[in-house]
Parts: structure tokens; sequence; C-alpha cells
């Protein structure tokens, strides 16, 4: 109701930017939270949410941005296949740069904060762990792709603790053009039942580096191991490579989410670790905008209502779900949660007694 004019007054009046990207649910509770005195504090609710969600870029970005993508390729294939240029720029190494290219963009253009600082970290551990070291030094120890490595080891300890995020979200060169190079994409991200289903293949993909483990810990001079090894990291890179190029179709995300095993083995790790994102169900509203702003197709909803949690192998614990909630019902939890509910106990137990 209008105080001067007598009018009555819809929601969408009190609210209108809300319109574009949330249901009625949303500007019902957010209508309720103002007259209850109860609103975020945090700044427009809107704007907040409609950064993390997926956007449609100009046809301008989208074909720079492609032709970041197939640079990436093309370096790979140059190197291994093509010879048509001998250098750094066109070889593996591709990607990396153009992580850092885009990387900066996307750093600068980025307005939602939680991924800003997401973004600085990725791509500044892509440019010196991926790209400096390894290119100019030498040095690769701390490519923890690599199986049965000590770093392999203590990388794998660390996604125990904080996720799977520790590579998928946080360090890898194949995030970090996806998240860069690929972002204009992400609302072609393909999702529902089916496409969810058919990431059950990454189990496949998990199973053919199981071999190499074995090879690493238990028969490191196998006669047969040299052989498998190159023929894994042929078909993988490869894959990897080629789902570059059909991004502009299948969303950012398509080798995260189907064929990684890599991206399999640390959610399988996270899985049974101290990593989840906490769902308060009576916050809950049916807005689904957390699935809108997830690329890796995760039935998040559905989770929440059976489990009151979403920890599950396919959560890369990006925080867009955490972000895109208006009603705070989701946090990210890790090791510092679960230590902090430890010494909780701790105290109770010793007042008790």
């Amino acid at each position: 109701m209008d105080a001067d004019s007598g009018e009555m007054r819809s929601p969408e009046a009190e609210i209108p930017e809300l319109r574009f990207i949330a249901p009625q649910p949303i500007i019902d509770e957010k209508n309720a939270a103002l007259k209850a005195g109860n609103a975020s504090p945090r700044g427009d609710l809107a704007q907040k949410i409609k950064w993390v969600l997926p956007q449609h870029r100009s046809l301008a970005v989208q074909i720079v941005s492609y032709v970041g993508l197939v640079y990436a390729a093309f370096g790979f294939y140059n190197q291994y296949y093509l010879h048509w240029i001998q250098s750094p720029w066109f070889s593996i190494y591709s990607d990396r740069i153009a992580v850092l290219v885009f990387g900066i963009a996307r750093i600068a253009t980025e307005r939602d904060a939680y991924t800003r600082r997401r973004l600085v970290f990725l791509v500044s551990a892509v440019t010196v762990l991926w790209l400096i070291l390894p290119l100019y030094f030498g040095i690769t120890f701390f490519n923890h792709h690599i199986f049965g490595t000590p770093w392999f080891f203590i990388f794998l300890l660390i996604v125990f603790l904080i996720g799977r995020r520790a590579d998928c979200s946080w360090n890898c060169p194949c995030v970090g053009l996806r998240d860069t190079a690929g972002e204009p994409f992400r609302d072609r991200t393909i999702k529902g039942p089916v496409a969810f289903g058919l990431q059950n293949l990454k189990w496949v993909a998990l199973a053919s580096a199981v071999p190499i483990l074995w090879i690493a810990v238990a028969q490191p001079n196998a006669s047969w191991g040299g052989a498998y090894i190159q023929g894994f990291w042929t078909v993988h890179l490869n894959l990897f490579f080629a789902s570059l190029l059909i991004i502009p179709f299948t969303g950012s995300r398509n080798y995260c989410r189907f064929l990684c095993p890599w991206g399999a083995m640390y959610g399988l790790t996270g899985r049974v670790g101290l990593f989840r994102v906490a769902a308060d169900r009576e916050r809950c509203i049916p807005c689904n905008l957390c699935e809108s702003a997830c690329d890796m197709g995760v039935p998040l909803r559905s989770l929440i209502e059976k489990r009151g949690e979403i920890k599950i192998a396919d959560c890369v614990g990006c925080g867009r779900c955490v972000q895109a909630c208006p009603r705070g019902a989701l946090r990210l939890e890790d090791e510092r949660d679960w230590l902090r509910r430890l010494a909780s106990t701790a105290r109770k137990s010793t007042q008790r007694s």
C-alpha cells in the first residue's frame, strides 16, 4: 500500500530490479524481510545474484574468447602433431598463456568479490606453478596431476581437508582456462537428469588412472608401465584439448564434468573429507538460483531437501551457489569448521565434568 496515494503496490513495484532474475518467491521473501527490518545489509541483493549467474555475452566477446580456446588447443596439436611452429608460445604451454591473458581481463571485469579473489589466486597459481616454474626453471614438483609423486599425495591430503576446490576451483590450468576464456559460454551448460547421469563417465576415466598409481607405488619397473602411461596421457590430453573446441555447445566445464580422472579422484577424496556446502532447509525456498549458478549441473535443490548439505564428488566448491542464494541458506565448510566444532564439543565436555 502506498502511504501517499492509497494505491496497492505489487512486490515488483517495491523491488523492480528483482523481476528479471528472481521468481516470485524471492520477491515475496525479500519484501517480507524489508517490512520486518531484516533485509540483508550486504548491498543490492539482485545485483549480487546477477553477478554469479551465467550471463549472455556479446557476440564480439564470444568470438574473442573462442579464439583464445582455439589458440590453447592449437598449441598442443602444433607441438605433438603438426610441428608448424617451434615456439613455447605455440605449445603445451599455450593454455597457461591464455589463462594469464584472459584471466587479467576476467579479474578486471568480475563484479562478485568472492569470485574475483578466487580468480586472482587461480590465475596466479597457474601462471607461477604451471607456466613460469616448468617453462623457465624446469621445476615440475608442484604438478599434482603426475600420479605417485610426493606432491601428488600431499595434495590429496589438502583435498581431504578443503575439498575438490583445491584443484578444480583454485589451482588447475584446465579450470583456469574454462573460468576465463570459457566464461562467456557458461550459459550453454547442459543440465538435467540425463546430463547429470552421464557424469558417471568420470568413474571410467578414474579407473583408467588406477594402473598408473599401481605402477608408481608397487611396480615402478613394470615392462608394460611405460606404454600404458604414454597411452593414458595421449588419450586424456587429446580429450582435454578437443573439449575446448566444443565449449560453445556444451558449456565451459564439459571435460571437468564427464571425462576428467583427476576431478573424479579429487571429488571422491573430498566426498570422504571435511569439505561440504552446508544447507539450512528452513531458509531454502524453491527458487533454484543455486542450480542456475552451478556450472557442474549438480541437482542442488534435491540434495538440499534430501540431505541438508551438498557433499558429492561433482561439487567443485566454487562457491557460486552460496553467492547466488538470496536467503543465505548455503555456507562453505571445511577443516576449520570441523576443528571449531571439535573444540566446542571438548569445551562442553570439560564444563560438564
